[in-house]
């Protein structure tokens, strides 16, 4: 897997143009337009790197848990070699392209699961575009409480995208079919070793839907990123994660020397991508 892994990097350093599967060539104007109205694929791809805080509040934490999830996420946008810090934790994690490391992590969630976790949610419309996406046809759903008909589209992928993730993995994305923006999506995931860690069954494939909404979106150089969305079990029930997203900056050039295993870091054993 990681031979896959380092050709997709091969493939983005290059300049090569990653190509997803529609189902039709309706899907393929829906989805071209909710990436244009997000400011447009080339000047994501541009971009040196994207850099954020992301912060989660857990409203179903225990007495004895830490409800708030808090981490400065910076990911190289040619590359995807990331670093993190978690400020509340004083913890580190890192991919330098080969291995994912952690200093001081004590959370329940592999360190493979979180590295790219949020980043997926908040370029989930430019990610569409990424190789061995497929996306499916076009419906309509109303989401309780927005008052219109949304296109919905199914999103899979041919293999498992990336570290953290598996090929079981899914979102259903929904899209304002007037200003083109994705106004929400359902998400699940398969990567086993985020299962196990759950307790999930091992006959279990993947654990949800969860369904997601966003409530706020931040422009930044042109870019059109979700800064805010709440977590929920079904579309109109209790919510069961609160996100906000802050201080975006895609101005500055990826910082590779903190990707790079530190020697008091511990190295992730076990797959980092699951079928």
């Amino acid at each position: 897997m990681r031979i896959f892994i380092l050709l997709a990097v091969l493939l983005l350093s290059s300049g090569a143009q990653a190509e997803p599967e529609y189902a039709s060539e309706e899907s393929r104007q829906v989805i071209e337009a909710m990436v244009e109205a997000h400011g447009g694929l080339k000047r994501w791809q541009d971009v040196p790197s994207i850099r954020y805080y992301n912060v989660m509040h857990d409203n179903y934490a225990g007495k004895e848990s830490f409800a708030w999830w808090i981490a400065h996420e910076v990911i190289d946008q040619k590359t995807r070699q990331v670093w993190q810090h978690w400020p509340m934790d004083d913890a580190d994690i890192g991919y330098d392209g080969t291995d994912v490391w952690s200093v001081n992590w004590k959370r329940g969630n592999p360190p493979t699961n979180q590295v790219y976790m949020f980043y997926y949610f908040i370029n989930l419309p430019w990610i569409t575009q990424d190789d061995g996406v497929q996306l499916g046809e076009v419906g309509r759903f109303e989401w309780p409480g927005t008052g219109k008909s949304l296109y919905e589209i199914k999103m899979t992928f041919a293999e498992a995208p990336g570290v953290g993730r598996s090929g079981k993995d899914y979102f259903v994305l929904y899209i304002d079919p007037d200003s083109h923006r994705l106004v929400g999506y359902q998400y699940a995931v398969g990567y086993r070793p985020l299962l196990d860690a759950m307790g999930q069954p091992q006959d279990r494939e993947v654990f949800g839907p969860l369904w997601r909404l966003i409530t706020r979106y931040e422009e930044v150089d042109g870019l059109v990123f979700p800064s805010a969305f709440r977590t929920m079990p079904g579309p109109d029930e209790r919510i069961v994660g609160n996100h906000v997203i802050l201080d975006f900056d895609v101005s500055q050039p990826f910082e590779y020397d903190k990707s790079e295993v530190p020697e008091d870091a511990k190295l992730f054993e076990g797959p980092m991508t699951t079928p």
